[in-house]
This record gives C-alpha cells, structure tokens and sequence, in this order.
C-alpha cells in the first residue's frame, strides 16, 4: 500500500510541477467502493443452484478507478483509465477481494494497472485518437464488456449536422512479432455512423474481425493453435427520451467461419471448420410519471444445444459485464449470463436467454430512491436432454445519498430457480437462492 501511495503522489506532484511549468491542464475524475456480498449457496466461484448442502459465500471487496486527463492544448488531450484496485477478473483483479493480497495483486506483480492510456488529436478534419482504449464498449451496455486494446481511430467532422462517425483498426494480437509460417495477426476493422440530437442516438456499425487464434507461452512469444476466424459482425443501437416515454434497443448479428488445420479438433471433429451465426437483441421501453419510473425488458441472446458438434457455432456468448439490470441472472458476483468478479455460467452462455422483465423505481426524496424488478428468463437452446427454465427472479433495492460525492447501495435479489439447473438429471433437486450486497460508493 505504501509503494501505491508513493506511486500517486509522485504522479500528482509531478503533474502538479508540470502544470505549473508549461500551463498545462490536469483534471481527475473516478470512483471509490467498498462492497460487502452475500449468496445464499455459492462455491467460490459464483452460485451452486443444484446442491442443497453447499455452504453460502460471504466475502468484501472493493474498487478504487481513477480517470487522468491531461490537457497539452486545445488540439492535444492525454487520457488514462488506472485501477489501484479492483475484483474484475478479465483483467487479474484478485487485489481487490479483501483478504487476498497483503499490498497489491502479488499473484502477477500488477499492484497498480493501467487499462487505458491513449492519446486524442483534434484535426481540421475530425478527432483522430490512438492507443489502449476501451473494446468492449458500443452505444450501450448490453454486450458491453470491460475490455482494452489498442486501437487507431478517427472520428470525422464533415458528415453533416447531427451525424458522427468512427472508423477504425484495432490490433488484437500481434502474432506476426513471434511466427513466420502463419499470417499471425488478429485484427478489427470497424466502420459506424451515428445521428444524435437532445434525448436521442440512433447507431449503425459494421465490424470485420480477423482472428488468428494463439495461446500464451513462455516469453518472447506465443503459440498458433492453428485456427482462423473470419467473422463480419453488425449492430445497431436506438435510445431516445420522449416527454415521459423513453425507448432503449440494440442488437449485433454475427456471421462468419473458423478455418482449422487438419489435426485440430474446435468442437466439430478433427480438421472440419466451423461456422458461426449468431444474434442477440434487447429492447427496454418505460414511463415516466412524477418520480415514479415504469418500464419492461426483453433480453434474447442465441444459443447452440449441441456446442459446435454439427459444424456451427449459434451462440452468442455471455451478455456485457456493463449490464446488470437483474441482481442474480446478471449480476457481477453471481456467475451466470455475465463474467464480472467471477465468470459467467459456460452451460447457460452456450445456451442462450429469451428473458422477459418489468421494473420500477421511485424517488422517495432528493436523497433516498427505491427500486424493484421482476423477470422470468429461460435457455433459448438448451443442450439435449436438459430442461430450458431459468426461473423467476425477484429483486429489492434502495440507494441513499449521504452527501453529493456519497451514496449508500442495498440489493437484494431472490431466484426461484428453474429445471435446467437439472443439467439433464431427472428429478435431481434445484435449490431457490439470494443475494444480498451493500455498496458505499465515493465518486469524485
């Protein structure tokens, strides 16, 4: 701890002398919590819904994410996103489960980590912005997931009134560095285009992924398991805000094909290819009335029953770490349809969700609001021989600020858990669990 807060000190004394020195700009921004959770039958690892002897999990963590910009001038900005802790799991986050680590990840040595730092130019013709950023991310949170890589962007000027745009590489992984008998590469190419005005986006983009499969090895380099993936991905996002109605809606369409070697075996059978379609869709329409808000959403994400089995790929794979509108089906401890501070359920990603749910909330005062849901969800492709029934959750929450900068968070969430929990096995037992998490959050 000592080596983390000499490290930001320095920084800011530094930026401070720079500042001074050279007028530049330097603002911070970001967050700070601590979060005690509880689940009523867990393995570590998220939630056991089929043992009626598991024990409950209990445990604390927290997160502390800052948010550096430098500004040079008015044409240059310097950005970062740096986690001095944090329980993300995609990105080694064990320092920030309390009772892990003494001072700082020590499993990788990664006691302070840097997952953004890219820098923005503004052009004549449009913003052109290069570095590690964020990958995960498009207009919404629903496939959103907390990812980064480094990317080469340009966001021109000249569309016209209201319109924006973004076309860019991404440079996956550099797999040409460490072999010579492969094209090695793994690479994004994307192109979008955007109308915005007050209370309203509407997105289109296209992506043409090129994905030359590899695994880690010892340094220097990686290992080619001798697959490649072409994949043309499309979406499209809609959110407007009407005088008391708001509609929010996005889907992605993925079509595309694995190429393997002949002795390589992806699910298919040893040297046979795999093809890959897959859809996901989600539509959230509400009411406002006073400060009563009223609204339901539909959740559908494609499933494979057989796994790749038949030559195709059908699945499209866990929903956005971003989103958690549910506190047990998609929330961040819980294991199932999102991977956060544990990964997602592999049985229920590969068998995809049809969910149907309502929600509401309420501001009781300027400082306390209270919110609730209720939603039954299912497989959209259950493997064969097994049963397609999530279940029906039910959620309780309230949030209380203490001061501008401080609020107070209390979930609840209860699964009334469905037979595909069965995994196949008639007539094995599923178990009804809850969640219960409270969350003090700083934001600055």
């Amino acid at each position: 701890m000592k080596k983390i807060l000499s490290t930001v000190v320095a920084l800011g004394l530094a930026l401070g002398a720079a500042s001074t020195a050279s007028a530049l700009e330097f603002k911070v921004s970001g967050h700070y919590f601590v979060e005690g959770v509880y689940m009523s039958s867990g393995d570590g690892d998220g939630l056991v819904l089929n043992d009626d002897k598991q024990g409950n999990n209990s445990y604390w963590r927290h997160e502390f994410k800052i948010r550096p910009m430098i500004k040079v001038n008015d044409k240059i900005v310097m950005k970062s996103v740096i986690y001095l802790a944090n329980s993300d799991i995609a990105t080694d986050g064990s320092d920030g489960i309390w009772g892990t680590q003494d001072d700082g990840n020590k499993a990788n040595d990664n006691e302070i980590n840097v997952q953004q730092l890219f820098m923005e130019y503004m052009s004549p013709y449009g913003k052109l912005r290069v570095g590690r950023t964020s990958v995960g991310l498009w207009q919404g949170d629903f496939l959103s997931s907390d990812v980064h890589g480094n990317r080469l962007m340009f966001f021109p000027n000249f569309l016209g009134e209201n319109i924006g745009g973004c076309v860019f590489l991404q440079k996956t992984t550099e797999g040409d560095k460490y072999t010579t008998d492969v094209d090695g590469d793994s690479d994004v190419y994307e192109v979008a285009v955007w109308y915005k005005k007050p209370g309203m986006i509407a997105s289109l983009g296209f992506d043409y992924i090129r994905d030359a499969n590899f695994s880690n090895t010892p340094p220097p380099g990686l290992a080619y398991t001798g697959q490649k993936g072409t994949i043309n991905r499309f979406k499209g996002y809609y959110n407007q805000n009407f005088t008391n109605v708001y509609a929010e809606v996005e889907f992605q369409y993925q079509t595309g094909d694995f190429e393997v070697d002949s002795s390589v075996d992806i699910g298919a059978g040893v040297g046979q290819d795999v093809d890959v379609e897959s859809l996901g869709f989600m539509a959230d329409l509400g009411v406002y009335q006073g400060k009563l808000d009223v609204g339901m959403m539909f959740i559908y994400g494609s499933g494979d029953s057989d796994g790749r089995a038949d030559g195709d790929k059908g699945d499209l794979g866990q929903l956005g770490e971003q989103f958690q509108p549910y506190n047990i089906l998609t929330g961040a401890n819980t294991g199932m349809m999102v991977t956060d501070v544990n990964g997602a359920n592999g049985a229920m990603t590969q068998a995809g969700i049809i969910s149907l749910g309502l929600h509401a909330s309420y501001a009781v005062s300027d400082v306390l609001s209270v919110n609730s849901a209720l939603a039954y969800a299912q497989a959209e492709s259950e493997q064969i021989g097994w049963e397609d029934e999530y279940g029906w959750e039910i959620d309780l929450g309230m949030t209380y600020s203490l001061m501008a900068n401080l609020a107070y968070q209390v979930d609840f969430g209860y699964l009334m858990t469905g037979d595909f929990f069965e995994e196949g096995v008639a007539g094995a037992d599923t178990e009804d669990v809850y969640t219960l998490t409270h969350r003090l959050t700083m934001e600055f």
